[in-house]
């Protein structure tokens, strides 16, 4: 298996890792109430959350939907959402004209 080892670069930098946070997300209202039953503050935000909660879960942090010909759909945002409408539009379904 690969590895990175720290002894033995020959002359190599070494690079700091950091985990970069990803601020709020639509998904992060959803996240909050169904961790700890923290509601938005404005009061049309908060009934949007609260009715749409009942049809999300947390499962090892990622956020999903029931959906009705799926069990569970992934909520994604941001990066994810253009990687993958990109591969779909580019891949299997590219060119959705004809028989």
């Amino acid at each position: 298996m690969p590895r990175v080892s720290a002894y033995g670069l020959s002359g190599e930098e070494l690079m700091d890792v950091c985990q970069v946070d990803v601020g709020e997300t639509w998904m992060t209202p959803f996240r909050r109430y169904l961790v700890d039953g923290m509601l938005p503050v404005e009061h049309a935000e908060a009934k949007v959350v609260k009715k749409n909660s009942g049809r999300c879960t947390l499962v090892d942090g990622k956020l999903f939907r029931h959906g009705y010909t799926h069990p569970f759909l992934t909520c994604v945002s941001g990066d994810q959402c253009t990687r993958i409408m990109a591969d779909l539009h580019e891949g299997i379904c590219r060119s959705h004209v004809g028989g």
